[in-house]
This record gives C-alpha cells, structure tokens and sequence, in this order.
C-alpha cells in the first residue's frame, strides 16, 4: 500500500512538473469559460478560481476567499503587467493525494493507538475509523486547497 501510494504521488508530481510552459498571452485569452485557474501576482499573492474572460490588458477570475462564515465569490481583475504566472488547478488529483494522505495518517494512527492495547478485540478498527475521516478530510483540504500543480498557461517574461 505505501509503495502504490508513493508511486502515485511521484508519478503525479513528475506529470506536473514536465507541463508545457509557455509565455504567451494567447494561451490565457483562449482559456475556455470557467476554467479552474489560479494566479500568482508579481506581489506574491495568489488568487485561485473560475477564469471570466481576458483582453490583452487584463485577466477577470471570479476569485473564491475567504469571509466569515465560509467563503465568498469575488470578482477580480487583474492587470496583465501584474501577472506573474497562470496556471490550471488540479482540484482532483489534489483531493485524491489528500484523501491517500489522510488514509495513511489515520490507520497509521490508529494502529499505533491499538499497538498499546493487551486485547485483541476489534483490532484494526481504529485503524479503519481514522482511516476513513483522515481521507474524507484530506480530500476536503486538497480540494479547496490545490497543493498538486496544473498545467502553466503563462509566466511573466
């Protein structure tokens, strides 16, 4: 199970990493509606969301925040000489890391909570139990949180 889940994750990472790169505008301007992007800016802020539209000026994302209680859709617009790099999220794959890396850490938990107990009865099932939140929580992390880079679209010459 750790061999597969290590295989996966380096596979993953490699596949992003060899994305084509490029620093056309044109590629940012042809972005299909609602394509799940996010921008890093010049400033070092990141903004993550739905792509709007783009003009050879500026790029418009409906941008999702932070607010309390939960969060917010915003709309922003970013001036193209204030982009760094954009690039598309990888929302699943991230999920789907998370979850394995939640999985990992509650039945590692677990086990070694029931490695302290004499009694044999429902051994593992801690294990199982936690097992089951970390993934449901890991998922839910990856997810809102992409940590799994996507294709880059473009970087700032």
């Amino acid at each position: 199970m750790r061999r597969c889940l290590t295989f996966i994750l380096v596979v993953a990472l490699i596949v992003s990493s060899a994305s084509a790169q490029s620093g056309d505008w044109a590629a940012v301007e042809g972005l299909s509606n609602s394509a799940d992007i996010s921008i890093k800016t010049k400033q070092g802020k990141k903004l993550q969301g739905d792509f709007d539209s783009a003009n050879p000026e500026r790029i418009v994302i409906w941008s999702q925040e932070r607010a309390f209680p939960g969060r917010k859709i915003v709309r922003r617009e970013i001036a193209r000489n204030n982009v760094k790099e954009v690039r598309l999220n990888r929302r699943f794959v991230s999920a789907a890391a998370g979850a394995a890396i939640g999985v990992g850490v509650g039945v590692g938990v677990g086990a070694a909570v029931d490695s302290q107990y004499s009694s044999n009865e429902d051994r593992g099932l801690l294990g199982a139990v936690l097992g089951i939140l970390g993934a449901a929580i890991g998922a839910g992390i990856g997810k809102t949180h992409p940590f799994i880079k996507g294709k880059l679209i473009y970087v700032a010459p």
